[in-house]
């Protein structure tokens, strides 16, 4: 006996609101028939997908897999209907792009002006957020790619395949007003009673960072402010006297007035983009990431 689509429709409606009662009113069954869907559910699953208590309903590890894979199709589904309406009116998309703040200000822009120079309408939409926001909107469907750090230590889901780009090598950003403006070359040691602006956590940005300062056996830095907006971030270096880690990638065409210097032993990121695995991508997506491996191929 497989599973029924009725039977996962029965669990998303209990995952919403966390009761039979307010479920069955939803789906407009009673609740002992809404109750036996779950229970043939698990039993042909061998596994429990929820928690019953007097309080309510939760759903199990198995239950949060199952809600996360359902939510994923219904996604899917509904962006096939939205691209056949896009299509039939002559514009291409949706392309739901996701990126986190080291690559917006940069090589997202760069790429689609290359996407949109000789293209037709289009319906594309960028989401930005840090890697811990985006992957699991990658995972259900909500987004169609992450531009970003790739090959991290701590790898993606199995169900998401990652391409590296270029490996993109760390430095620090320093202004004006900063006593190491005059330097060509750092070490984090020198650094360590600078004032600081640093990313906020959430990020492989941010954990690149943390493990700089650990490997180095330099102490994160008290005076510190956290900010993860590109333009926060060069302003302070460029007007109070603060540095900053930086990368090759993230750093803007707007953001020479600022000296770069190369940081002792900092070593490098890959730099890449995400996809769910065995997804068939659109030809909007498939031109995407085409001009992203064009920038990295000359």
């Amino acid at each position: 006996m497989a599973v029924e689509a009725s039977q996962i429709a029965n669990l998303l409606a209990i995952a919403k609101y966390g009761s039979f009662t307010r479920a069955a009113e939803e789906k407009g069954i009673s609740q002992p028939a809404l109750s036996n869907s779950i229970a043939l559910l698990e039993q042909r699953l061998g596994v429990r997908v929820l928690e019953r208590t007097r309080r309510g309903s939760t759903l199990t590890p198995y239950g949060e897999i199952l809600v996360r894979r359902a939510e994923g199709v219904l996604s899917l589904l509904s962006d096939a209907e939205t691209e056949v309406k896009r299509r039939s009116a002559g514009v291409a998309g949706p392309l739901r792009i996701g990126a986190t703040p080291s690559v917006l200000a940069t090589l997202v822009p760069a790429a689609l002006r290359e996407l949109l120079a000789n293209a037709g309408p289009v319906d594309i939409e960028i989401v930005d957020g840090l890697d811990d926001m985006l992957v699991p909107m990658l995972r259900s469907g909500t987004i169609d790619i992450i531009v970003g750090p790739v090959a991290e230590m701590f790898r993606s889901p199995p169900d998401v395949l990652e391409h590296v780009l270029v490996q993109d090598p760390f430095a620090v950003a320093v202004g004006p007003d900063s006593a190491f403006f005059h330097k060509e070359k750092v070490t984090l040691a020198e650094l360590a009673d600078a004032k600081w602006v640093l990313p906020r956590p959430g990020s492989t940005y941010r954990r690149h960072v943390e493990a700089l300062f650990m490997t180095s056996g330099i102490p994160w830095p008290q005076n510190c402010i956290l900010a993860n907006s590109l333009p926060v971030l060069e302003s302070l270096v460029r007007h109070s006297g603060f540095v900053t880690i930086v990368s090759s990638v993230q750093i803007s065409e707007g953001s020479r007035d600022f000296k770069v210097l190369t940081l002792d032993g900092a070593g490098h990121r890959s730099i890449g983009y995400k996809l769910r695995r065995n997804m068939r991508p659109s030809p909007l997506l498939e031109q995407f990431c085409a001009v992203l491996k064009l920038f990295f191929e000359h």
